[in-house]
């Protein structure tokens, strides 16, 4: 995951957001943003992985899927890692249009997929008016990056 960061704008102040799946992940994230000083919140769906999470020294909060927002304080973000596997969310759409109301202009998305749900999700992203989806492939695992796109859609 360590070669993903480098998607991470190197500027002052960046702010990083993630989806929890597991402490060794999260860990690795939250000691890259800590050694960059880079502004980083956690959010766990499920009450095992906040506990493992939750003492990381980041800002690590336990939500709903359902919730109406992810983020608080109308926060936005210049990079949002969701690397909480997607076939466990409710309603991948619904989750999507959160995620992009709470992505920066240009802001990057890094998301984990399988082989064969990547043709969907890269359908479904775009046509949420995320841009420049691009595949890095990983054994039995894609990983996508997408950029929000710039202007006043609607999502």
């Amino acid at each position: 995951m360590n070669e993903l960061f480098q998607i991470i704008p190197k500027l002052p102040a960046v702010r990083v957001f993630e989806f929890a799946k597991d402490y060794e992940t999260t860990k690795e994230l939250s000691d890259f943003c800590e050694k960059k000083g880079h502004y980083l919140e956690i959010v766990a769906f499920e009450d095992k992985i906040f506990e493992q999470i939750e003492d990381l020294g980041s800002k690590a909060r336990r939500i709903e899927q359902s919730k109406e927002r992810y983020n608080q304080r109308s926060m936005m973000f210049d990079t949002i890692f969701v690397s909480y596997p997607l076939e466990r969310i409710e309603d991948l759409e619904a989750f999507l249009r959160k995620i992009y109301r709470m992505t920066k202009n240009a802001g990057d998305l890094i998301l984990y997929t399988t082989p064969q749900e990547r043709e969907s999700l890269e359908d479904l992203l775009q046509e949420l008016n995320f841009v420049a989806i691009n595949p890095i492939e990983q054994p039995n695992r894609v990983v996508l990056t997408a950029k929000k796109l710039h202007g006043w859609a609607k999502v």
